[in-house]
């Protein structure tokens, strides 16, 4: 369903999130934050605040070029996916099928070796970092480094417990990657993924960049920003070693609310089908508060599903988190250490209600209202422990099984005599079909393959 964005609501929600990032990025003392709303397949919204850099007092845009750290692993996931939809790997595959360099040792009962699937969604039990002490230096090793480090790792959990997150996992799931395609990491993912989006200026190289839309990452010392150290990523490149801007970014998000075929339009790089299965959970918390598709973290966020990942180096943190029911996402990227995840969840909490009003079908007309009165009632089905009612609730048609929480109503909208698509409950998205007597008087229903006679005292 289209949304009016120009709807006063989400107008004054955009205003309101404006308001709120412009304090965030003053008392956190942040020195540049660029920041991007997505709806559907458009930028519909974006604004720097600060400076990318201090010292040339150039400011914040949505062409600022951060490090966006984590966010990379998203794209070493849709070059899993772009290598699976080809016919070149199966998810369930274990990575050392490809790579049989990975070997770790596990002390767990029954365990297996690591899958792609696993990997991805951070359900393998892996070291977060590995045997090695790259973060100290801002040098990490190389892959070869890290893949003979494993000699003395192991697992901390057993596969498929809960998410464990392992920068390590996703290194080597990246290299893996490269063997199976035949070509540089980097490589593909320009070649396959940021040159059909049109995100032409993401990338790998800081020397590709220029001073006058590099954000540079900087870190507080006793309240005076000092330059933070440069970060290079090496073998750790698929877990986080892109550049990107707001403006580009946001395409890469558009992609996920696309519904086409792969291969559509240059842009449709994954075929719809294979992006919702990355949004879905392979691997969630004890407590279900959290997860991760494949590649994407999984969260609660205004009461939507929100997908997304944050990315956070030395000078840098970055998030995106999109809404994928309402097609609406969040972006923050700053140029020094803060809490971007945070700021994205405000924002989306001034944001979801807004967009979710409009996504609402309008209330019924005095004319439909009227044409509804014949449904109105209650139905039984069988032995009569299950009622049905139907009935108006706040300007819409609704069935509603009695004794239930009246918040888990089925919205019913009109298809043709007699016939409504259902919205909500177990059998929503098939059709609730009405019988009528001879005389037209309503005599029972259909609830998908239930049947439900109407109750007479109701009449």
């Amino acid at each position: 369903m289209s949304i009016d964005l120009s709807a006063p609501e989400i107008q004054a929600a955009i205003g309101l999130v404006d308001a709120q990032l412009e304090r965030e990025q003053r008392t956190r003392k942040i020195p540049g934050l660029s920041a991007g709303i997505v709806y559907d397949q458009a930028l519909i919204w974006h604004k720097g605040y600060g400076f990318a850099n201090l010292e040339k007092q150039i400011a914040a845009d949505e062409r600022s070029v951060y490090r966006v750290a984590s966010i990379t692993k998203l794209f070493t996931s849709t070059m899993m996916m772009l290598l699976r939809d080809a016919g070149k790997v199966n998810l369930d595959d274990p990575v050392e099928k490809y790579l049989p360099e990975f070997k770790i040792k596990s002390p767990f009962a029954d365990a297996r070796p690591p899958t792609f699937r696993q990997i991805s969604s951070h359900a393998a039990g892996l070291p977060r970092e590995g045997a090695q002490e790259g973060w100290k230096t801002g040098d990490m090793p190389s892959i070869e480094a890290l893949l003979d480090s494993l000699k003395v790792s192991e697992t901390y959990l057993p596969t498929m417990t809960e998410p464990k997150y392992s920068n390590l996992g996703i290194a080597i799931l990246g290299y893996a990657l490269t063997k199976i395609a035949g070509q540089p990491y980097e490589q593909f993912v320009r070649e396959r993924i940021l040159q059909p989006l049109g995100m032409i200026d993401s990338g790998f190289e800081r020397d590709q960049y220029g001073d006058d839309h590099f954000a540079v990452g900087y870190y507080s010392d006793n309240g005076v920003m000092k330059h933070a150290m440069i970060w290079d990523a090496n073998g750790f490149r698929p877990a986080g070693g892109m550049y990107s801007t707001v403006a580009d970014i946001s395409k890469f998000i558009a992609l996920q609310f696309s519904d086409a075929p792969a291969g559509a339009s240059r842009s449709q790089i994954l075929g719809s089908s294979s992006l919702r299965e990355m949004h879905m959970p392979v691997n969630v918390t004890q407590d279900f508060v959290s997860g991760f598709g494949l590649g994407f973290g999984i969260q609660r966020v205004g009461g939507q599903k929100v997908i997304g990942h944050s990315g956070g180096l030395p000078g840098y943190t970055t998030n995106i988190s999109l809404a994928p029911q309402l097609k609406l996402a969040m972006i923050v990227f700053t140029n020094t250490g803060t809490e971007p995840v945070l700021i994205s969840h405000k924002m989306l909490d001034v944001l979801i209600p807004a967009f979710k009003n409009q996504a609402v079908e309008p209330t019924a007309t005095p004319e439909q209202i009227a044409s509804f009165k014949p449904y109105l009632g209650r139905y039984a089905w069988m032995t009569m422990d299950d009622v049905l009612e139907i009935r108006m609730l706040n300007g819409r048609l609704t069935a509603l099984t009695v004794g239930d929480d009246p918040s888990t109503y089925i919205r019913l909208t009109p298809i043709s005599e007699h016939r409504f698509k259902m919205s909500g409950g177990t059998s929503q998205y098939e059709e609730m079909r009405f019988e009528a007597d001879a005389n037209g008087k309503i005599t029972g229903l259909w609830l998908g393959g239930y049947p439900f006679r109407r109750l007479e005292d109701e009449d």
